[in-house]
């Protein structure tokens, strides 16, 4: 039963808008600031959507953007994440990424190795201030 709220409390952003990616995909730049914890969500739907996942950080919203180590990005479901190529995902599944690194954008790329949907989102949680406003 649920008895928190969760609603007020994170703001989930797209990076990735739903896409029939039939190459590799960059998502916009998500800012943190304001939050504390950060997760990366990629979902694959139709197709045979294949490929990796990983996410990239900056300092700022326009600069040069780089993999975010392995050190800084958490993963679950027996999944290991690495900085240069992600973890893998395929059709009807969704991955998450947690991001603990310092840095103030990251963006999420989905780095293609068969065609199908795709979507990523950004949840950020821990507000500074609540409720967030957001969604």
């Amino acid at each position: 039963m649920a008895t928190k709220d969760l609603k007020n409390n994170v703001t989930v952003l797209p990076s990735i808008l739903p896409v029939a990616a039939t190459g590799d995909v960059t998502g916009s730049a998500v800012a943190l600031a304001g939050f504390e914890s950060v997760t990366a969500v990629l979902t694959a739907t139709t197709g045979s959507v294949a490929g990796t996942v990983r996410i990239t950080e900056c300092a700022t919203s326009g600069g040069t953007y780089t993999d975010v180590a392995a050190t800084d990005a958490i993963v679950t479901d027996g999944k290991t994440y690495v900085a240069a190529t992600g973890i893998a995902i395929v059709e009807d599944e969704a991955v998450s990424i947690g991001y603990i690194g310092t840095l103030g954008f990251i963006k999420i790329v989905f780095d293609h190795s068969a065609d199908g949907v795709i979507s990523g989102d950004v949840v950020l949680g821990h507000a500074h201030v609540s409720p967030t406003g957001g969604n």
